[in-house]
């Protein structure tokens, strides 16, 4: 089906003019429970509360005024019998004759928003009918400003005008009874010493003539030690007057105040028609009070409140109880005000209503307060969010965290300690339980913390300080934190780790590598010095010079490209070629590799006159390394396939191996520089790292894509090349690249000279035999330990990285313990103290490092024989 409302999870139907429905949505038809193919004919009032269908009605009949679309609040009911809310978006559409036809309604879920808003304001209302019941204010104190915060009953109570929410502390003070200020700003001043809770009673100077006693109960906050706030309630506890002076007194007090206040009253007939009192309404208004008595007060209120005010109004005389309510009103400058209207009903001794009683407060100053401490509490909110910062408090006594996200706590996000622990790592969790035990002690932990934690998300890190808040007693009471989210910090911290351990170990393997062709081109020019000019060796010589200068100076091209790339400093030359001609020349560049390693090359070219545009030496760079990559990675009698094929837009090169493989780890990184899977010490399945690096800037050179798959390791390796066709040729001829064949192995004797690279190994021997010495060669520790026996090797000279049992394992197997024969001595890349540290532990002898001193192994070799 086509139809998006098909898989749209909300209530959709479509019912044509007469109300039936002729389609629904397989959501709706889950919703009510009623399979779809019955749905279908069934009219659109059968799931629509009773209540609610003369609302639809409406929305559908000011549609056929002129617009198509109309929105309701009804009550849809589901399958299990229950009602819920909904907003209803109703659209029509006309037919042919302009006529309204098909309803099209999609019902959105609105039943718990409804549903916690209605419990909010129940909740407010409670809250005001607490504090006005029992003649209670709240009150905050910012002891920076010396500034009092307050509720308006706490404003009442005091006898502050309508709309002080904040003065100064001064002004509290000299609210108190003269004879006993001192008593109060002592009583204050010890409290706050203290911290933590504190109650005390006072005597409010009010005027009269019987002390009105008041009591204060409040909490001190300090931050980094210093008081900050002191938050509290205050309210009256002055004893009982008779009836009468009771009475006498709270309505002069309410007069007072009501005229202090500028407040608007007024009185109404049980029925709820309003008779203003007094002249401040026509003042405000500026209309006699005549336009404003019964219900003419709501022509003054702003139209989009009118209806609410009235709809309150009436709410409050159906309960009958104290009410308020909040609007603007139209001042007589054409302000609208924000106003608070409170009311309360005056019953006779037999509970009969008597009449209403109330004012009316301009409240605009209070009302814009409050949203700006609102829309600064967003902003804190959105800036602790953006930062990723979090308030956790710590309770001592309960050993609970609460947290807090913004400006207000998540009262229901509350986690016991152990539990919180257990999201820690558990490599983190003793250190921070330390910091934590340490900071409840009283300790100071001076420096901050960090941790991580667990989650759906994986590791996070967080990083944190904390102080502990203690009681009024001294006592620690709760620790408190702010702590911030640093994962990608520390993601940033472990890559610039990997990098500089990448660094290091490019150093290493650039060493090693370096050294390897540095060792034979050595050995050969001492042995050039030490040979006449007449027989074949000179020419065998200087053929394994050539081969190792060759091969140092690859690595150093492979340097050089991969740096002018980085730093464009490579200009394609570019011209028409012949792939075919290109990969067949990259073969027979490697093939001598591959036949030394027994392995069989498989090449297969659709199409021999497929053409690119591209630079010839770069392309054959591409194929060479590709394919130098494959028969070094794949073991002897593997088999390497090169298929070239083509379509209208691209030509595709496949190379695929039998080798080790990549693992799924080192899949994604294969083209970072440097970058190689696990290397072993004979560096036989390594090089520099950088092949694939370079490949893969030349390819995209040649606006081509270049694409590495393995299954896993063991499982070989698909390298996909795709170049741009070129459809226009012109005749052009490939250059052949070509690899000089390795040399042949030579037979050892006593001397056994172990080297997997066998140039190394070939001119090591012809060195010894220069002298007199009796070698042998190795290729390998299998070798080696199979010509040990019958050979009876006085001297073996080790190479360390060997491919398949390392140097430090043949030393081992070659000398029994207790045995003097053979010599062992060293012969590797590796020349940090720690790798002589381990051929000594391995019961080397001596240590030599790649290239080798000629003079001071021939040296060694001549004490040796004159020693025995």
């Amino acid at each position: 089906m086509n139809d998006p409302a098909h898989f749209l999870p909300s209530f959709v139907w479509r019912a044509d003019r007469d109300g039936v429905v002729r389609y629904a949505n397989p959501w709706t038809s889950r919703y009510l429970g009623i399979p779809a193919l019955e749905l279908v004919g069934m009219h659109w009032k059968t799931f629509v509360h009773p209540d609610d269908i003369d609302h639809v009605l409406d929305a559908v009949r000011q549609m056929r005024d002129g617009t198509l679309l109309g929105n309701v609040e009804v009550r849809l009911l589901r399958a299990d019998g229950e009602y819920r809310w909904h907003v209803l978006h109703l659209q029509a559409e006309r037919d042919a004759n302009g006529r309204i036809g098909d309803t099209v309604g999609v019902a959105t879920d609105i039943h718990e928003a409804r549903h916690a808003w209605a419990m909010y304001e129940a909740s407010e209302r409670r809250l005001k009918a607490a504090f006005h019941g029992a003649r209670m204010g709240a009150w905050e104190w910012d002891m920076k400003r010396r500034v009092v915060r307050m509720t308006s009953q706490l404003a009442d109570l005091y006898g502050f005008p309508p709309g002080t929410d904040a003065l100064a502390l001064s002004d509290l003070e000299n609210r108190v009874e003269p004879e006993y200020r001192a008593l109060f700003q002592r009583k204050v001043d010890d409290a706050l010493q203290h911290g933590g809770p504190f109650e005390f009673d006072f005597v409010l100077n009010g005027g009269s003539p019987s002390p009105r006693w008041l009591r204060m109960r409040g909490h001190a906050e300090y931050e980094h030690g210093t008081l900050a706030h002191v938050y509290g309630v205050t309210f009256d506890i002055s004893k009982e007057r008779a009836a009468e002076e009771q009475l006498s007194l709270s309505e002069r007090r309410y007069r007072v105040l009501v005229e202090s206040t500028g407040a608007l009253v007024w009185s109404a007939e049980p029925n709820g028609d309003i008779r203003p009192a007094g002249e401040d309404w026509s003042r405000f208004t500026g209309d006699g009070a005549v336009r404003l008595a019964d219900w003419g007060w709501l022509d003054y209120v702003h139209p989009d409140d009118r209806e609410a005010a009235r709809q309150g109004w009436v709410d409050v005389l159906q309960r009958r109880a104290p009410g308020s309510l909040m609007f603007r009103m139209r001042r007589h400058d054409g302000q609208y005000r924000m106003m608070h209207a409170q009311a309360a009903p005056l019953f006779d001794s037999h509970g009969k209503l008597q009449e209403w009683f109330g004012t009316t407060t301009d409240v605009t100053p209070q009302y814009e307060a409050q949203l700006a401490i609102e829309a600064r509490n967003l902003r804190l909110s959105v800036a602790m969010q953006a930062a990723r910062l979090n308030i956790v408090c710590f309770d001592l006594t309960s050993r609970t965290l609460s947290f807090e996200e913004g400006h207000a706590p998540r009262i229901d996000h509350v986690l016991s300690y152990d539990e919180a622990l257990r999201n820690v790592h558990p490599d983190d969790r003793a250190m921070l339980e330390q910091y934590v035990c340490r900071l409840a002690e009283g300790h100071d932990p001076v420096a901050n913390f960090e941790f991580r934690l667990q989650n759906a998300y994986g590791e996070q890190w967080m990083h944190g300080s904390a102080l502990l808040q203690r009681g009024a007693d001294g006592k620690p009471l709760r620790i408190i934190a702010s702590v911030i989210d640093i994962t990608q910090r520390k993601q940033l911290e472990l890559m610039l780790r990997e990098t500089d351990r990448r660094k290091d170990e490019f150093l290493a393997m650039l060493a090693h590598e370096l050294r390897n062709p540095l060792a034979p081109l050595r050995t050969a020019i001492a042995l050039l010095d030490k040979q006449p000019d007449t027989g074949s060796r000179p020419h065998e010589l200087i053929n394994l010079m050539r081969r190792q200068v060759e091969h140092m100076t690859r690595i150093v091209d492979d340097l050089l490209e991969v740096s002018r790339i980085t730093q464009g400093r490579i200009v394609l030359q570019l011209e028409p070629v012949l792939v075919g001609t290109a990969v067949y020349h990259a073969v027979e560049a490697i093939a001598a590799m591959a036949e030394a390693r027994h392995q069989q090359l498989h090449v297969s070219v659709c199409d021999p006159t497929t053409w690119v545009c591209g630079d010839i030496t770069r392309i054959s760079q591409i194929f060479v390394n590709i394919l130098n990559n494959a028969s070094k990675y794949t073991p002897e009698n593997g088999h390497i396939t090169v298929n070239v094929a083509a379509d209208g837009e691209w030509v595709s090169i496949v190379t695929q191996d039998t080798g080790t493989g990549i693992s799924a780890e080192l899949l994604p990184k294969v083209f970072e520089l440097f970058s190689q899977g696990e290397r072993t010490l004979d560096r036989s399945d390594g090089g520099l790292g950088i092949g694939l690096s370079l490949v893969k800037k030349l390819v995209e050179m040649h606006n081509g894509t270049i694409a590495v798959h393995s299954e896993g390791p063991n499982l070989g390796t698909t390298v996909t090349v795709r170049l741009p066709r070129l459809h226009h040729h012109e005749r052009h001829s490939a250059v052949a690249l070509s690899e000089p064949a390795p040399g042949h192995a030579r037979t050892a004797l006593r001397v056994l000279v172990v080297d997997d690279n066998r140039d190394a190994a070939d001119s090591l021997a012809m060195l010894c035999e220069s002298e007199g010495h009796v070698a042998r060669v190795a290729y390998s520790s299998a070798e080696a330990l199979d010509a040990a026996p019958s050979f009876a090797p006085d001297v073996a000279l080790l190479d360390i990285g060997l491919p398949d049992i390392d140097g430090y394992a043949l030393a081992r197997q070659l000398r029994r313990k207790g045995d003097a024969k053979p010599l062992l001595i060293a012969i590797t890349g590796y020349g940090q103290t720690d790798d002589r540290l381990r051929a000594q532990s391995a019961g080397f002898d001596y240590h030599f490092v790649k290239p080798v001193n000629i003079d001071s192994l021939l040296k060694l070799l001549s004490s040796l024989m004159q020693g025995r």
